[in-house]
């Protein structure tokens, strides 16, 4: 996961937040009116401000191995548009409070299994349901300092409150889904990459590629996180 930072939102948006018909409805029946075309087009805005990519997994949006007749993109809430204290805070048409998210593995088969699907097979907001997170916030990078990786593939984070919302809230190490075996790859083609260079110009080159992950736009690499871990990490040891 990594920062998020949002743009303008569509101004098709901001009426429909105050258009006076939506007053005295509930944040799930506001939700109800963002109708196509303006919600592709809120969908298209959210895209382009994470890169293409599901904002927690960091996996490509939408994906290439979602079912048919399953959305490929929707939109999340960060704070839930019906939170379980019931409060109103206008987080249903908030565009601050909107991000584009994958399939949560809904209705993926099990690779090498037959049994029945559970919770526990579904990832990112489809795991999440309708709870709120204990800190992690893609938009506040304060609480990404400390996610980290390991080398096959985990997400993981030694604040444990920003443990618990990336590996128990968003399930993104779901031993059923393919997060785990693609953002391993995607790592490995990275250290063949680095393992090519000579020694004396390791450092200048990691640096190099670090700012360019860094400073991506739309599109972004997918799981970049774990290619911005491992090069800050190799940065360190080099220094």
């Amino acid at each position: 996961m990594i920062e998020i930072k949002k743009g303008a939102e569509p101004d098709g948006l901001k009426k429909l937040r105050e258009d006076p018909m939506l007053k005295g409805f509930s944040p799930k029946e506001m939700f109800a009116e963002l109708k196509n075309p303006l919600k592709e087009e809120v969908i298209k805005s959210l895209r382009r401000e994470q890169g293409q990519l599901c904002v927690y997994c960091m996996g490509r949006i939408p994906r290439e191995d979602k079912d048919p007749g399953i959305a490929g993109i929707t939109i999340e809430h960060y704070i839930p548009v019906e939170p379980k204290d019931g409060r109103d805070v206008g987080q249903a048409l908030d565009y601050h409070n909107l991000f584009a998210v994958c399939h949560g593995n809904v209705k993926r088969r099990v690779r090498g299994a037959r049994r029945v699907r559970t919770k526990e097979d579904l990832t990112c907001d489809k795991h999440r349901e309708n709870t709120e997170f204990r800190k992690v916030d893609p938009c506040n990078k304060e609480t990404l300092e400390t996610i980290y990786y390991t080398l096959d593939g985990r997400i993981d984070a030694s604040d444990p409150d920003v443990q618990f919302d990336l590996v128990h809230k968003l399930n993104l190490n779901c031993a059923s889904a393919p997060l785990i075996e693609e953002r391993k790859s995607v790592l490995d083609a990275l250290i063949d990459e680095i393992g090519k260079v000579d020694a004396d110009q390791l450092h200048s080159y990691c640096w190099q590629l670090l700012r360019g992950f860094m400073d991506e736009g739309d599109p972004k690499t997918p799981y970049v996180g774990i290619l911005i871990w491992y090069l800050q990490t190799m940065i360190r040891a080099l220094a």
